[in-house]
């Protein structure tokens, strides 16, 4: 039986050049304190039973993020509770304005969705989200997911491009996951 393998975030990295005089005129802002998040989201993350409650020092970790477009379409992405010993799951939140809830990654096929991915990066030039799923901690198999950010007229906050994964774990890293096997492409 194989075991399938379900999309989960680490560590949120910006990728690209970062500075502070960017960061005023980027869509892309880092969080670093419960207080600059939304109350929705501080509602699940600071209270000790929030569904996705992790200490405050997480956030000076560069762990949490918000991204808004053009249209002031704004994503959120958070930790959500305990870090495995190689997978830490994220949470996102989406909306306009103040009106932000929880929303979902889309996973496979299009068909499914799950509110948390794991070891989430950034990308603010191509604008997309990826996911590395460790099988186990070296890295040499598991699950990718690509996401870009959906369109400013699409009610989705994201969209899935593509499915990798890496089932045999057989120390070699063969290129990395972002040339795995190709299980699933956006037509």
């Amino acid at each position: 039986m194989k075991r399938q393998l379900i999309a989960a975030v680490t560590a949120v990295v910006l990728a690209g050049p970062w500075d502070a005089s960017a960061e005023a005129s980027s869509p892309v802002r880092p969080i670093v304190r419960f207080a600059d998040l939304p109350d929705v989201v501080r509602a699940d993350v600071e209270p000790d039973d929030g569904d996705c409650h992790i200490e405050e020092q997480r956030l000076a970790h560069g762990d949490a993020l918000e991204v808004t477009d053009e249209t002031g379409k704004r994503l959120i992405i958070v930790p959500c509770g305990p870090a495995g010993a190689y997978n830490m799951p994220f949470a996102i939140y989406g909306g306009y304005g103040s009106q932000i809830s929880r929303t979902v990654f889309p996973l496979k096929f299009s068909e499914t969705t799950g509110d948390t991915a794991f070891n989430i990066r950034y990308d603010a030039t191509e604008r997309h989200f990826t996911s590395f799923v460790k099988a186990r901690g070296m890295g040499d198999c598991g699950s990718y997911y690509t996401w870009r950010v959906a369109e400013p007229d699409n009610t989705d906050f994201l969209v899935l491009e593509e499915v990798r994964i890496k089932e045999e774990c057989d120390a070699r890293a063969d290129g990395g996951p972002a040339t795995w096997p190709l299980v699933w492409k956006r037509q």
